[in-house]
């Protein structure tokens, strides 16, 4: 029993594995559920027996993704000595969205990638759209004395996302061949930053740490929220 449990779990994987690959090869709207059963390796039936609709799956492999990124961004949390700056904050966001091409296309909002999933009434998308905490990070920073208190939180919240999006959509208008290593742009900017928004004498970044576990907490619990209304409103259909 528990080893059939055991493939059932490693079945579905490989199944979230092939329709990432294959999103992110060919968009939303171009693949199908045979697409998937193909590139996994199995049956279209076996596929059903896990995700009933193309949507639902989509729906557990867009969970897979933000959970992952969660577990990324939380390992570089706790290693770099640096991660309760601003600029810490900035470096350790871009890495993790940057360490899986689907978590990237989320962040993009990337219409090739998502297609008609990405403005569904009530889809997950729009939950996350509508969920964003860094202002209320950076006006907590300033509490806890990380940050300036002179900086408009709203505009700097503003610049962290110009940053963030101009660094993920650049290479849309230009080569990304001509592009310096990601590692030193990421380092660069948040030594730039951190200089622009630390207070004068250096900032407590062990109170900023503490912000970023209670900010952390609390999305986690919201994203569980969300998990669970998605499941009890599938409850309720099926």
């Amino acid at each position: 029993m528990a080893n059939s449990k055991l493939d059932n779990e490693a079945r579905e994987q490989r199944i979230l594995d092939a329709a990432s690959n294959l999103i992110v090869r060919q968009g939303y709207d171009k693949s199908t559920m045979s697409d998937v059963a193909e590139e996994a390796g199995i049956s279209r039936g076996i596929v059903y027996l896990h995700f009933d609709t193309k949507e639902k799956l989509f729906e557990a492999l867009l969970i897979r993704e933000i959970t992952h990124y969660g577990e990324t961004w939380n390992a570089y949390f706790e290693s770099d000595p640096r991660s309760g700056t601003i600029g810490g904050i900035f470096r350790g966001v871009l890495n993790a969205i940057n360490s899986r091409p689907l978590m990237t296309a989320i962040v993009r909002r990337d219409k090739r990638i998502l297609g008609s999933y990405l403005h569904k009434p009530g889809g997950m998308l729009a939950s996350l759209e509508s969920s964003s905490v860094i202002p209320d990070l950076i006006k907590a920073l300033q509490t806890a004395g990380t940050v300036r208190k002179d900086i408009d939180a709203s505009v700097a919240a503003h610049i962290f996302d110009i940053l963030s999006h101009g660094q993920l959509t650049l290479g849309d208008i230009k080569s990304p061949d001509t592009f310096p290593p990601f590692e030193v742009v990421m380092e660069t900017l948040a030594d730039m930053m951190d200089h622009w928004l630390t207070p004068e004498g250096g900032g407590n970044s062990e109170a900023g740490k503490a912000v970023l576990r209670q900010i952390g907490a609390a999305a986690e619990a919201q994203f569980e929220q969300m998990k669970q209304a998605k499941e009890l409103n599938e409850g309720q259909e099926s």
